[in-house]
């Protein structure tokens, strides 16, 4: 094993540590921390063995393992930018909902204050 492939595994190990302690309170929790750890195993064999990596992609028609690293990195990626937009419309469509609720329990709130006299407008 070089140096180099010694650093990697370093940052691919505690890229999926990170991603399993930091994601707590979600509803696909146990999901996405198998596919953390599956990703992970994945990345330290191709690393610890990159012929592997070639032998699949002839086995799959490609030429190259960098090639079929590449297709399976974009794939990946456009699957996070979608799971990310998907993330923040739900997002916005709950600070959309905080703000109306909050707006309509202040206009009751003036409205009481109105009626009791007790108010800046009174």
């Amino acid at each position: 094993m070089t140096f180099f492939q010694l650093l990697l595994i370093i940052g691919v190990l505690g890229i999926a540590v990170f991603s399993m302690t930091f994601v707590k309170g979600e509803r696909s929790l146990a999901m996405k921390r198998l596919f953390a750890l599956i990703a992970a195993a994945a990345a330290i064999v191709a690393i610890l063995f990159p012929d592997l990596l070639t032998l699949i992609a002839h086995f799959l028609g490609i030429g190259r393992g960098a090639d079929l690293l590449l297709y399976v990195f974009v794939i990946v990626s456009m699957l996070f930018a979608v799971s990310t937009m998907r993330a923040k419309a739900r997002s916005d469509a709950r600070v959309t909902e905080l703000a109306r609720s909050v707006a309509l329990m202040e206009a009751r709130l003036n409205e009481r204050l109105d009626d009791s006299g007790v108010g800046p407008n009174a």
